[in-house]
């Protein structure tokens, strides 16, 4: 690395007084002496003949001299290279990713549009508990990629679209209907439907309503808002049918996913701290610029 002294002794040269070198970096004479000294022991070779009149280089010195030129040129260049490679550097974003928030649709997106954004690279982050996906905010991930729901406030944690996951019914393999290709709410008379309980989802509360009145034959029993394993075991353990969502067709290897023919849907997008860091705000404005073209 370049070595500090040499200011000192390109200073005496070029001045060809020690105390005016000492002037000209704002230090004291007696440092200057200190740091020419430093680099004569360090080189051993005289590099001043000093006297009434001045300091005069050597031929040690008049040598040193054009090769300090030279370090200093060289010393700027790298800088200027290293900052260069720096700035080029992509920036990571981190995107959370679980069984209940899966992130492949989103890297399908990305996919089609990275090209042209060499500037970012993304790093899949595992959720470790889906219950407190929100806490690694920041911490441990930028943003994941999940179903809009009305009771996450969406001044704590801001949502934007991107696309929307459409309504499934998931059942276990060996129900009467697991073989259909899609189904409507007509093909589910006599059948328990699994609803998250009232208040907790928009979309939820009108498909509940839709059922209750016209399909007054089809049970609906409430489960937790909170879809979870556990949800998916119940479906599996009752013979239930459970109105769930595309996206976690791959939850539970005992269920099949069916779509629901009624064409329900429900926006999905990215989740984020209402205070993410700069580098995300850069990224979702350039996604959001991307969708809308």
């Amino acid at each position: 690395m370049y070595n500090r002294a040499l200011d000192a002794f390109k200073a005496v040269a070029d001045s060809g007084s020690f105390s005016k070198a000492a002037e000209l970096l704002f230090i004291s004479h007696t440092a200057v002496i200190k740091q020419i000294s430093a680099l004569e022991e360090h080189l051993n070779v005289k590099l001043f003949r000093r006297s009434n009149q001045g300091a005069e280089l050597t031929p040690a010195g008049q040598l040193l001299y054009q090769k300090t030129l030279e370090i200093i040129d060289f010393s700027e260049q790298a800088v200027k290279e290293i900052q260069k490679a720096q700035a080029s550097a992509p920036t990571i974003i981190r995107i959370g990713t679980s069984l209940f928030y899966p992130c492949h649709i989103f890297m399908d997106l990305w996919e089609s549009i990275s090209d042209r954004h060499p500037g970012y690279q993304l790093q899949i982050i595992p959720i470790e508990n889906d219950e407190q996906r929100f806490a690694g905010f920041n911490s441990a991930y930028d943003f994941l990629i999940g179903p809009y729901n009305a009771s996450v406030s969406s001044e704590e944690f801001p949502f934007i679209p991107i696309g929307s996951y459409q309504f499934s019914l998931s059942m276990p393999r060996k129900h009467r209907l697991a073989r259909q290709a899609s189904l409507c709410f007509d093909d589910l008379a006599g059948e328990r439907l699994m609803i998250m309980r009232h208040g907790n989802s928009v979309i939820n509360d009108q498909i509940r309503e839709h059922v209750t009145l016209n399909h007054p034959s089809i049970t609906i029993e409430d489960i937790s808002p909170h879809y979870s394993i556990r949800t998916f075991n119940q479906c599996v353990e009752e013979n239930a049918i459970l109105l769930s969502l595309e996206c976690w067709k791959d939850v539970h290897p005992a269920l099949v996913t069916i779509p629901l023919a009624e064409g329900y849907s429900l926006p999905y997008g990215i989740l984020t701290s209402r205070k993410p860091k700069p580098e995300l705000n850069g990224f979702i404005k350039m996604l959001q610029e991307c969708l809308k073209r």
